[in-house]
């Protein structure tokens, strides 16, 4: 029997009861003539999708894994899935969908407590889903904590009645911290903080101060500092400048008092610089504007303000300018850009500075401060050593330069006095942080690298970094400088000092730094490529007080 057929039946038109019967019958007739050919031909007219019956399930081949976090930290789960077509996920917490978590991963940025838990993910397609193992997330909370540790002692002082005191410790250990202040035992009522400040002293503040400083962790107490509170006048030198700026004063015409004599702030007070005054404008009145007559009066008031090698060195620094100037520095140099401004009115009671001012040069003579200081001192000097200017040879830094190299060769047989870092210029001075003077910092908190303790050079090489502090405090009058030694140099403070250099520890190479630091102390030394000499080097130097700078008026 043949049998043909013109068309294959539509598979999206439904069928009536009759077409159904007879399909039925011609499926079997089919199937018996043309066996195998014929199951083809019903397949493709109206059988199931051959796509779909070919689709594959989610499965999972890594699981999430369970972990385990301190509080505040990073919390990441994951799971790899394989499977037909595009993939869902849906993670879950407890069994509950977690909004927005549909990818291959699940993270927590800071996980708290709340967070601990239970997590699995669901992987779904359109041929169904399979759900993962259970992950869990522990968040633990840091129990331990470090107990309270005193870096830097409360320093014991001499304040004059009617001046104000400071006693600051510095300490280290698990926050929060907190301070009592003690005098003589007794807890002082409302001294809680790391700096406490009796802003008039009295014969009764005179005594023994101590901290204690505690967390959850422990308490430790601070060493006693001591004191004294002096009723008579500790010196002449404010008196005796003051009288010497008087006869300054009258020396100058009205137009010329007026530019010279500022009314002191801290602002106006730290505007001074390393650089040319003609690339940094100054306070008071320019040495090159002054006659010879009021040149002679403030020269003599300089030399009364300072010991004789500190007017030595102002003397030469101003020289060092007028070489520069006859050498291809041409008119931005020269001693005529050296300045002199009164902060203040001179008085042998009231606060007030004499500020000296220039190229490579600034004193900041502050008096009837809190502190008797000189700080911020800043000098520089190009070319480096001994020069000739004018007939007369002068080698203004010497003491200084000689000092940070005999100290610098001591250093290099000490591994730990090396920093590791590398210093082009001075850290806490005119190019160091906030381009003229910077802040006014007095714990000096963003130094990380303190260098070698003074305790543990041998008895010779501490006697070279006393003689590098001294080079520096020597050019102040010997009222200051015996009160700035006996602090520096007393055993409190040198037993929290260090001495420290950057690079091959000599002053004759580009780049190498020095530093000395105490309580209170802070000198640097950097040796930089000249300027005007530009194949040798030259020199910047700073002196600083971390509590004294500007009388203590800092801030």
């Amino acid at each position: 029997m043949s049998m043909s057929f013109t068309a294959a039946p539509r598979c999206t038109i439904a069928p009536t009861a009759p077409a159904i019967v007879w399909r039925r019958r011609l499926r079997a007739l089919i199937a018996g003539v043309a066996g195998v050919a014929g199951a083809l031909f019903i397949a493709g007219c109206g059988g199931s999708d051959s796509s779909a019956d070919t689709a594959t399930a989610p499965t999972i081949s890594s699981q999430p894994a369970s972990l385990s976090v301190a509080s505040g930290a990073a919390a990441s789960f994951s799971v790899t899935a394989s499977g037909s077509g595009t993939l869902g996920y849906q993670w879950r917490k407890g069994g509950s969908a977690i909004s927005g978590a549909t990818s291959a991963s699940y993270a927590i940025a800071a996980a708290a407590t709340s967070d601990a838990g239970s997590y699995d993910v669901i992987v779904s397609n359109a041929a169904g889903s399979v759900t993962s193992s259970a992950a869990t997330l522990t968040v633990t909370t840091t129990s331990s904590s470090t107990a309270p540790a005193i870096s830097t002692q409360p320093l014991s002082q001499t304040v004059a009645s009617g001046a104000s005191a400071t006693f600051t410790v510095v300490a280290t250990g698990t926050a929060p911290l907190s301070y009592q202040w003690q005098k003589d035992g007794s807890a002082i009522a409302n001294a809680t903080a790391a700096s406490y400040v009796i802003a008039a002293v009295s014969s009764t503040s005179a005594g023994s101060y101590t901290v204690t400083v505690s967390n959850s962790a422990g308490t430790v107490t601070s060493s006693a500092a001591v004191l004294t509170v002096s009723t008579a006048s500790s010196g002449t030198l404010s008196a005796d400048v003051a009288t010497a700026a008087a006869s300054f004063l009258a020396t100058l015409s009205t137009s010329q008092q007026s530019s010279v004599q500022l009314s002191w702030t801290l602002d106006t007070a730290r505007r001074w610089s390393n650089l040319p005054a003609q690339m940094v404008a100054r306070n008071g009145l320019s040495w090159g504007s002054l006659s010879t007559a009021q040149q002679t009066a403030a020269r003599t008031m300089i030399a009364t303000a300072l010991s004789a090698s500190g007017n030595a060195l102002h003397i030469g620094l101003q020289a060092a300018d007028d070489y520069l100037a006859a050498n291809g520095g041409g008119s931005s140099y020269g001693n005529g850009n050296f300045y002199i401004a009164l902060l203040g009115a001179p008085s042998s009671s009231s606060f007030w500075m004499l500020q000296l001012s220039g190229h490579h040069l600034t004193y900041n003579l502050a008096f009837n401060g809190t502190y008797k200081s000189p700080t911020p001192l800043f000098l520089g000097i190009e070319p480096k050593a001994s020069f000739t200017q004018g007939g007369t040879t002068y080698d203004p830094m010497q003491a200084q330069r000689t000092a940070f190299s005999d100290l610098g060769a001591a250093l290099t047989g000490y591994a730990s006095a090396k920093l590791g870092g590398t210093y082009s210029d001075l850290l806490f001075g005119a190019n160091g942080s906030g381009n003229i003077d910077g802040t006014c910092p007095r714990a000096y908190s963003g130094v990380t690298e303190h260098g070698l303790p003074y305790a543990s050079l041998s008895s010779t090489h501490q006697a070279l970094a006393q003689a590098a502090i001294k080079a520096y405090v020597n050019t102040q009058a010997t009222e200051y400088a015996n009160d700035l030694l006996g602090v520096y140099l007393s055993d409190s403070a040198l037993a929290q000092s260090y001495v420290a250099y950057s690079g091959s520890g000599t002053v004759t190479t580009n780049g190498n730094y020095f530093r000395i630091e105490g309580p209170r102390l802070w000198i640097e030394f950097s040796v930089q490529r000249g300027v005007i000499f530009s194949s040798d080097i030259h020199y910047h130097t700073i002196w600083r007080d971390k509590s004294g700078d500007y009388g203590g008026k800092c801030s």
